[in-house]
């Protein structure tokens, strides 16, 4: 049945507003604006669109005695099929295998998906740490609803799976989900031994970007199908390296060494499995072991961008050589465009260089990528303290510890940030929390203690600096950079120098932080200062 067009003009008017009550007076205005009718023009034209849409007993349209109408329907706004989504998030995948050892295999898979899928430079990808809120333990539970996880970190689209191990055979099952209403767009399953898992995930990584539609370029179709194993036992190794490299913690970073070193065993040209090595040895300052695998890594896919990504730091910090720390990062970004940790690492290394701005730019970037990760919203608070936005960077530290109130980092750089702006007792309290999450690590504790001596040297507590410059500053596990900082608040430049030049000889990383460090304020004046920035390369 043909609709007239004041019929039409009442059904959209209608469905714009489900649910809610519209008045005669309302409707009469909205429909014949300027135009004076008959209120009875209303009510037969409503029966006329009742009976196009065969109603029989106001299913579609609810008539509110004295009031108006409302339309009580479901309203569901139908896609585009040609409409590309352009951001999706891969939910951690749900092992339901009878063995919790095999999820290292559900997480190992979600984080293969999202690399791969990360490729795309059409595509946005939630990064690992914020989908790895939504981890689901229980298989009995039901993951989250698509529709908040879209709300929270503004995704169009939800990807989630489910895992089960039978002996030697996988079987998962995934499911693509409108985080708009919750609509199902695509479900498969899929049901492989354990030695066709990477061709299994091309399958669904294939499968996947044809339902979002996006356009690929030739080099983002042979990038998307590319095995990094050979061998798909090692495979497997590297699914448990990572599982243990993610735990963050000097006994999963061991763990994952062995992992990645067996991986290799297995296929010694796995350039991922070099690259997870570079990364747990840059962790545990071990520069000659990273330095080695980095150019392993390299030389079996120069084309990786994760490799140039951990490798621009790791120049950042150990080679300070600065040019190619930036071309590194830059030609990461070029190959892995949604990696979060390189735009990190990006924000990091500008806002040494005094490039506040960009700085800020970039670390926004990450934060867009991964919002839920503290480690990303921390590196805000970071170049907010660097570019001397104490106030703003305050505010983001607050929101990271929101996130994760025990995340040790996020209180020691605050506690930092209340020292410059004068809230000594705040920020004493803050590296006494440190102290208290670090359980009794020896290496962290002096850090904090060293730490709370230049917040004494700030306030004009001299006696209390000193007695921490004395048990600390021929400690071995003490860095000299650290001790010049309070001799720099006490106002002894000499001293300070003296400190800071042992920190050159021992090559120690944290000089990349002098040329913006605001803890040596008071001594970019002295003309050794700007020596010692061009020795280090940060003033050529």
């Amino acid at each position: 049945m043909a609709l007239t067009p004041k019929v039409f003009d009442i059904l959209l008017l209608l469905i714009q507003n489900p649910g809610r009550i519209l008045t005669k007076d309302e409707m009469m205005k909205q429909v014949w604006p300027d135009t004076t009718v008959e209120e009875a023009n209303l009510p037969r034209n409503i029966s006329t669109l009742r009976k196009a849409l065969g109603e029989e007993r106001d299913e579609y349209i609810e008539t509110i005695p004295w009031r108006g109408y409302r339309f009580v329907a479901e309203v569901k706004e139908l896609r585009d099929e040609s409409d590309q989504i352009d951001s999706l998030a891969v939910l951690p995948f749900v092992n339901e295998s009878a063995d919790p050892a095999a999820e290292y295999l559900s997480d190992g898979i979600t984080e293969d998906l999202i690399h791969k899928l990360s490729l795309l430079s059409s595509l946005e990808v939630m990064s690992r740490l914020s989908v790895f809120h939504y981890k689901v333990g229980d298989p009995k539970k039901s993951q989250a609803d698509a529709k908040e996880v879209g709300r929270v970190l503004g995704v169009r689209a939800v990807l989630t799976g489910r895992i089960r191990v039978i002996e030697n055979v996988v079987l998962v099952s995934v499911e693509l989900v409108d985080a708009g209403d919750n609509a199902h767009l695509w479900g498969a399953q899929y049901n492989r031994e354990l030695s066709d898992i990477s061709k299994m995930q091309e399958s669904i990584s294939r499968e996947v970007v044809q339902q979002l539609k996006v356009k690929l370029t030739t080099q983002e179709q042979q990038r998307l199908i590319q095995s990094h194993a050979e061998d798909p036992e090692a495979y497997q190794l590297y699914l448990k390296g990572r599982y243990f490299w993610n735990k963050l913690t000097p006994d999963g970073i061991r763990k994952a060494i062995q992992f990645f070193e067996q991986a290799i065993g297995k296929d010694p040209a796995y350039a991922l499995a070099y690259t997870g090595l570079l990364d747990c040895h840059t962790y545990l300052n071990q520069p000659v072991q990273a330095r080695r695998a980095a150019a392993q890594a390299l030389e079996l896919d120069p084309a990786l961008g994760e490799v140039h990504a951990s490798l621009g730091f790791f120049k950042f910090l150990y080679d300070w050589d600065f040019s190619g720390t930036e071309k590194e990062l830059k030609q990461a970004l070029k190959l892995s465009p949604n990696y979060a940790q390189t735009h990190h690492w990006h924000a990091i290394y500008v806002a040494h260089m005094g490039r506040f701005e960009e700085a800020i730019a970039k670390a926004a970037r990450a934060r867009e990528l991964d919002p839920l990760s503290p480690l990303i919203n921390q590196t805000m608070g970071n170049v907010l303290m660097l570019a001397g936005d104490y106030d703003g960077a305050v505010d983001a530290l607050l929101h990271t510890l929101e996130l994760d109130p025990h995340f040790a980092a996020a209180h020691s750089v605050l506690a930092c940030v209340y020292c410059l702006k004068g809230m000594y007792e705040e920020a004493l309290a803050r590296f006494e929390k440190v102290r208290s999450l670090a359980g009794g690590n020896v290496a962290i504790d002096a850090s904090v203690q060293v730490l709370r001596g230049w917040v004494y040297a700030a306030w004009g507590k001299k006696s209390e600096a000193m007695k921490i410059i004395a048990q600390n500053s021929e400690s071995p596990i003490v860095s000299p950079y650290s001790i010049a900082g309070i001799y720099a608040a006490l106002g002894e430049h000499d001293r300070a120098f003296e400190y800071l030049n042992r920190a050159f000889q021992a090559r120690s990383f944290q000089l990349v932080s002098l040329k913006v460090d605001p803890s040596f304020q008071n001594l970019r004046s002295d003309p050794r200062f700007e020596d010692l920035l061009y020795r280090i390369g940060l003033n050529p």
